[in-house]
């Protein structure tokens, strides 16, 4: 008995796949009827018959693996009552409607046609419903409403909503399960566990059912995050069929995950604000977020969000026709990138594009170049450059006081060049620089460490020392200024 309830359950899990079919061939049905009813249209009409007949076979055949899916549960009985009986006058109807395209084809009569166009406007009516309380069940029942423009809701008579980011005005008396719990569970978890699809027996929407659980059990223990059965699910691989939410859906952010584990090591209460819990620095980085989403990002980040105007496209044709690559760091940004080759005069090409472009150019790459240390001078017209590719060319330190004027500059390599500690130094104002690859050049351990103590977010890479561990392996380790 349960290898055959499992079968079922098993072809109707085809249900999705199948419920296209009928949706296609019946419409396009409905659409040849009365484009073929215009003279010039007239040749399609022989098609109407046949298409009928396959949208209502394969309704007939969608509607029973829906009744397979349906022995599976989880979904609300009234919604799904609702769709069932729309599905079976679906397939009644669609058979109807083809039997009397049949007959008015042989007898020719005006009130078989006036009875089919009838039918077949109330097959359309029927699919509609169908394919609407479906979609609820599948995705809830504001699928469709979720992100209508507020001008459409007007005039559909729903409520306004608050589009993007509503800021906690203020955190510390904020309810964390009102506002900051429910708003990431409504946003990855409800679409699945609420009051018309109850995955697992579990639904989410409301504080009642949450403390209920599901068929497991228990979705949280209370001061035990990591004994708790919601917790598990997110941090258990996204391959694995029992991780939440499932593939292919939005996944939660990390700050989200650690913010819904801090809920339950305070005890996931539901009424306490958040100046009544403890918090950690990690946490605390968090919760501002939530009052200004900006308050953990870097300048870079801010810079590139802010975006820029759109370069003039004749100056990057043109330049693109002297032999740089220039193209956008993103389809949907203004933000440019710029390779220069080995066999270009490049101090020439960097001169004119730092005139034409000196706030699009965010990323520059001029790797193996024959540049110059007065080539430099150019570059540092590039105010809002962020990544800077000069390794392997015979740059000294001298073009690192033209370098020491990007403000924005977050990487640096410079490897194989001849630049030495006092160049590196003079980089020491840059506060958003992270990474700075000097391999291969003329800056020593000593120079990279002090670097890095006068900006300790910085990273300066040496290369890699290769230690021979014993005769049969060795150890390769990057080298740094520490």
């Amino acid at each position: 008995m349960e290898q055959s309830s499992d079968f079922i359950i098993f072809l109707g899990r085809f249900h999705p796949l199948f419920l296209h079919l009928p949706i296609g061939f019946l419409v396009l049905g409905f659409l040849l009827e009365f484009i073929s009813r215009k003279e010039k249209y007239k040749s399609l009409q022989p098609a109407v018959g046949f298409t009928l007949l396959l949208g209502a076979i394969s309704a007939l055949v969608t509607a029973i693996l829906g009744l397979m899916l349906a022995t599976d549960g989880g979904y609300s009985e009234d919604l799904l009552s609702i769709h069932q009986w729309l599905g079976i006058g679906l397939v009644i109807f669609a058979f109807g409607a083809w039997w009397l395209y049949t007959q008015k084809e042989k007898k020719k009569e005006a009130r078989l046609d006036k009875a089919y166009v009838g039918l077949l406007s109330l097959m359309m009516v029927f699919l509609a419903g169908a394919g609407h309380y479906g979609g609820s069940l599948t995705h809830g029942t504001n699928y469709l409403t979720q992100y209508m423009p507020n001008g459409l809701r007007a005039l559909a008579g729903l409520p306004q909503q608050q589009k993007g980011f509503k800021p906690i005005e203020n955190i510390e008396e904020a309810v964390v399960f009102q506002e900051i719990v429910h708003p990431i569970l409504e946003m990855r978890c409800n679409s699945c566990h609420n009051a018309s699809k109850k995955k697992g027996e579990l639904q989410m929407h409301t504080v009642d059912y949450l403390k209920k659980g599901g068929e497991n059990g228990p979705v949280f223990v209370a001061g035990q995050p990591l004994d708790s059965e919601m917790i598990k699910r997110i941090h258990l691989p996204e391959s694995d069929d029992d991780h939440m939410p499932p593939k292919g859906k939005t996944q939660l952010t990390p700050e989200q995950v650690a913010l819904l584990e801090w809920w339950i090591e305070e005890g996931a209460p539901f009424d306490k604000k958040v100046a009544e819990l403890k918090t950690t620095s990690e946490i605390d980085d968090i919760l501002i977020t939530l009052a200004d989403p900006d308050a953990n990002k870097s300048e870079v980040e801010l810079l590139l969000a802010k975006g820029v105007e759109e370069a003039d496209p004749e100056k990057i044709k043109e330049i693109k026709s002297k032999g740089a690559m220039i193209k956008p760091l993103s389809n949907k940004e203004n933000w440019l990138q710029v390779s220069i080759s080995k066999n270009l005069p490049v101090d020439e090409l960097l001169a004119e594009i730092a005139e034409a472009f000196p706030k699009q150019v965010t990323w520059l790459d001029i790797k193996d170049s024959p540049v110059s240390d007065d080539g430099f001078a150019a570059v540092a017209k590039m105010t809002n450059l962020t990544r800077l590719r000069a390794e392997k060319t015979s740059i000294t330190d001298n073009a690192m006081s033209h370098i020491r004027e990007l403000p924005y500059l977050e990487f640096l390599n410079i490897y194989g060049t001849k630049v030495g500690d006092e160049g590196v130094l003079a980089l020491e104002d840059l506060s958003n620089l992270r990474r700075l690859y000097v391999w291969d050049s003329q800056v020593t351990k000593d120079g990279a460490r002090k670097l890095e103590g006068r900006n300790s977010k910085l990273e300066v890479n040496l290369g890699f020392e290769v230690t021979v561990v014993d005769s049969l392996s060795v150890q390769v380790v990057p080298v740094k200024g520490e």
